[in-house]
């Protein structure tokens, strides 16, 4: 189904998962159980075409030029390229002009591992590869990211694209270095931190891609390898 904003939306079934690692570093674990509701996510990365319409509507701010590298910021770069160089608050602001919202640490988990699966990787097991994903690897991606869905065969089992590599995406929660004391009902952690969740791996960082790897960031922090994608309650 796609929105007026353009989005196209990909139903996800909620179940209750063991979410985080108990073997991987600090920042994923524990290993807890989560219940996900219903919901819906995009099927890519926000496009700076999406995005473009929401600055035409008044409702966006154009993205910042990134220092020495302003092109890869541009607004007529491409309008299927996924929308990079724009803070937190931008990419809440888009989602909420699209009556979406940034989703959840476990909602995008949920979903990069095909409804919870014990998914290293969005596509499975298999190490990431330039066939499968948007990797840190110049011969694979020599001028910053990709237009999305440039790698079908790394989709999930719901079609869902890019949930590793091409460009990190912001989460809607707080960033806390563990998973002690999180929601377990598949919201976003309110508690409060000087900083924000990001899920999914760059095109030009070293982080691994791995469905379980987290990081983080400053709120007004931006770059040309940093986007984001909407999520909806199933009866938003």
């Amino acid at each position: 189904m796609t929105s007026s904003s353009g989005i196209q939306w990909v139903g996800i079934c909620g179940s209750a998962f063991w979410m985080g690692s108990d073997k991987g570093p600090d920042q994923q674990q524990p290993r807890h159980s989560v219940q996900v509701p219903d919901f819906a996510i995009a099927l890519s990365e926000t496009t700076v075409g999406q995005y473009d319409a929401c600055v035409q509507a008044g409702a966006c701010k154009r993205a910042a030029a990134e220092d020495g590298l302003p092109e890869l910021c541009s607004s007529d770069r491409g309008e299927f390229l996924p929308m990079t160089c724009v803070d937190h608050a931008m990419a809440t602001s888009f989602c909420q002009w699209a009556a979406a919202r940034l989703p959840s640490e476990a909602e995008w988990e949920f979903a990069a591992r095909s409804r919870g699966k014990p998914n290293l990787y969005p596509w499975g097991q298999q190490q990431p590869s330039c066939e499968l994903a948007a990797v840190p690897d110049p011969e694979c991606m020599p001028d910053g990211v990709l237009p999305v869905c440039s790698k079908p065969d790394g989709n999930t089992e719901q079609g869902l694209c890019d949930l590793a590599g091409n460009a990190f995406e912001w989460i809607a929660d707080n960033y806390h270095q563990g998973y002690e004391d999180t929601p377990i009902d598949g919201s976003a952690d309110p508690r409060p931190s000087n900083w924000m969740s990001m899920r999914g791996g760059g095109f030009n960082s070293d982080a691994k891609l791995t469905t379980r790897t987290r990081t983080f960031h400053e709120p007004d922090f931006f770059y040309s390898g940093l986007g984001f994608r909407c999520a909806r309650s199933d009866d938003e």
